[in-house]
């Protein structure tokens, strides 16, 4: 079933040979990751590309004790620590499970595998990791150019089950804001909608 979920994904980036995915799913393992649990952690190196079946991670790192997240990756992500992946240096980011999450996993040498095997391959990593780069220019624009409430607005319609499935404290530290200073911002977007 999980697989069949990753082979979608992947088909909807570019379209992949049977005989293609025949060979990537000989690679495939599954992985559940408890809540609270890290996927990896600042310091380990990301040997593994992860598809997101059912659950919740978000990366996250601490600086000066206070934890900064970065992203949230729900259902149906594709993703890994993309400068530990490529470089193979320690990854500077933790990656937490928010909910039990079950992963379907691809270890980095049977992907540069299928790279060099498959054009198909080849062409889904080149525009995965075009949308994951206009992906993080987006959201750095976002949150640099934009107003917090413009951003919390964005963030649960781009989302719209992230206030019942993230703390509340994970969405402010994503927004880059207190609790407080989020509190305050869903009372006035409930308000404007109770108008």
């Amino acid at each position: 079933m999980y697989y069949a979920k990753l082979k979608e994904a992947l088909n909807q980036i570019a379209p992949v040979e049977e005989c293609a995915w025949n060979d990537l799913e000989q690679f495939l393992s599954t992985k559940t990751v408890r809540k609270g649990e890290l996927l990896w952690k600042a310091g380990d190196i990301c040997r593994q590309l992860v598809f997101v079946n059912k659950g919740l991670i978000r990366s996250f790192s601490l600086i000066k004790e206070k934890e900064n997240t970065h992203h949230f990756y729900f259902e149906n992500s594709l993703f890994y620590d993309d400068y530990s992946f490529i470089s193979h240096k320690k990854c500077t980011k933790n990656y937490e499970a928010v909910e039990t999450t079950d992963l379907s996993i691809v270890p980095r040498g049977a992907l540069y595998l299928l790279f060099d095997k498959y054009k198909s391959f080849e062409r889904i990593g080149r525009l995965a990791v075009e949308q994951i780069h206009v992906k993080l220019i987006e959201n750095y624009e976002r949150i640099n150019l934009y107003t917090a409430e413009e951003n919390y607005l964005h963030l649960i319609d781009a989302y719209p089950e992230i206030l019942q499935r993230v703390p509340l404290k994970h969405i402010a530290s994503y927004l880059n804001i207190s609790a407080e200073h989020l509190s305050r911002i869903r009372k006035a977007v409930s308000k404007n909608d109770g108008n």
